[in-house]
């Protein structure tokens, strides 16, 4: 009786980097909206949202994603206005330098459920991350809101 062999078929090297993802900072850290009449329709956040971040040793050949996600589905102090009444609007996403890239995602209603604001490829090397957001809050008769409404927003960056 003969012997069988199975082979394997491997691939020449192919070498991925794989980035160091840096601390991602968020500021402002609180955004306040100032509502004054039900009627108005939107009413802006005070500052837009800033993130940045570095990736260490980054390579072109892999993606990057930002997200974002509520806490609650509700305001906290506030559980007639729902997260969703508060839309996430990308206006910018960028790398530094060379071969990286950035893309917004589009708006979209804010939700307890991770939501990509913007995603790109990496740079090669160490590079900047930056992504501004804008937040708006519909304004309606039917939220009912007070002083100490508040919700804790959670982004993540992933850069394999």
């Amino acid at each position: 009786m003969g012997s069988r062999r199975a082979a394997l078929f491997r691939p020449p090297h192919l070498n991925v980097a794989f980035g160091t993802l840096g601390t991602v900072s968020a500021t402002p850290a609180t955004v306040s909206f100032q509502a004054v009449n039900p009627d108005s329709g939107q009413v802006s956040g005070s500052f837009p949202g800033s993130l940045s971040w570095m990736v260490l040793s980054g390579s072109h050949l892999q993606n990057w994603t930002l997200s974002v996600q509520a806490g609650s589905s509700t305001f906290i102090g506030c559980p007639t206005i729902p997260t969703s009444a508060v839309h996430v609007n990308c206006s910018s996403a960028s790398v530094s330098g060379g071969s990286g890239t950035g893309a917004c995602s589009g708006s979209f209603p804010l939700s307890a459920t991770s939501q990509q604001v913007a995603a790109g490829a990496e740079g090669d090397g160490t590079k900047s991350y930056s992504v501004s957001i804008n937040f708006t809050l519909a304004e309606s008769w039917r939220y009912v809101a007070n002083s100490g409404c508040t919700i804790t927003l959670t982004y993540s960056v992933n850069a394999p």
